[in-house]
């Protein structure tokens, strides 16, 4: 029978294990979404529980003692084994579900249109998706697999790339002016540009050895309303050539350099600590197959 003295609670090993590897009591409560004042309580909880003193309080840090970066390890450890419990119970019960984060014109335009052939290829597994741009803790959201675009540098999420990301300047036929436009007359138009991207005409001017031109003129939110202001003819955009080539084909706009790529890509993220389960296997395996039958768009 185990003893409930020296058995601490879960909110109290979470608060310990959160201020010793952040190194202060603050960054400890943003973490967990607490006050100051409630990780400090759980934290002296433990420390009276225990009889010890865990924590050397300094003005600006936070330093475990040697018994409590000893019991710092432990409390780890055990975190880590009721998670992963949790997540083979979750797992045996979702085993046919898929939890997938998607970008929303990525989604609707490149992934969704597809899906069809995933659900023929394994009938057995459910999908539910849910719209995500930025990053997030995948385990606590209960997401299974994130696409993202950007560079993987994710907290506690492994990446797998899935292709590189590329833009193209595109403008209606009407704001063209015809053909043989150089970057430098491109520049000249009206720019769009994407709110979660500011840097990235200074990176494509920067690329063809032109100086910084002043801020864009119109900045949108979401990559599907500035393509589509790209369409109606007030500016250029720098765009994914793969999500926009039905544009391009049917003649809704042109394409006024080549593509460029500024370094960053999209992933399939998945969260870093839990066993990849039949479902995800599929999804990832399935999702590189599409990316194979189009690489002639993506290279």
């Amino acid at each position: 029978m185990i003893s409930r003295r020296f058995l601490p609670s879960t909110q109290s090993l979470q608060a310990f294990d959160a201020v010793v590897r952040l190194g202060s009591f603050t960054a400890a409560a943003q973490e967990l979404a607490l006050t100051q004042s409630a990780v400090s309580r759980q934290v002296a909880a433990l420390e009276t529980q225990l009889g010890q003193v865990l924590l050397v309080r300094g003005k600006r840090s936070v330093t475990p003692t040697a018994q409590g970066r000893a019991y710092a390890t432990a409390a780890q450890s055990a975190l880590q084994q009721l998670q992963q419990a949790a997540l083979d119970l979750q797992g045996a019960q979702d085993k046919g579900r898929l939890t997938l984060a998607i970008l929303p014109t990525f989604g609707t335009r490149w992934l969704i249109p597809r899906i069809p052939r995933f659900l023929r290829r394994h009938p057995e597994i459910t999908l539910h998706f849910t719209t995500r741009i930025g990053q997030f803790d995948l385990l606590s959201e209960g997401v299974d697999a994130a696409v993202y675009a950007g560079r993987p540098d994710w907290p506690q999420a492994q990446a797998l790339k899935l292709f590189e990301d590329r833009v193209q300047p595109m403008a209606a036929p009407s704001l063209q002016g015809g053909s043989g436009i150089t970057p430098a007359q491109i520049t000249r138009l009206p720019r769009l540009a994407l709110a979660t991207r500011p840097a990235e005409w200074d990176g494509w001017m920067a690329a063809h050895d032109l100086p910084p031109a002043p801020a864009p003129d119109m900045v949108f939110e979401h990559l599907a309303t500035l393509a589509q202001a790209c369409v109606a003819g007030l500016g250029v955009a720098l765009l994914p050539p793969f999500l926009y080539h039905s544009e391009l084909a049917a003649g809704e706009l042109v394409a006024l350099g080549p593509e460029w790529g500024n370094g960053s890509g999209y992933w399939l993220m998945t969260p870093e600590h839990a066993p990849e389960g039949a479902a995800v296997r599929a999804f990832r395996d399935w999702l590189m197959t599409e990316i194979t039958r189009d690489e002639g768009v993506f290279a």
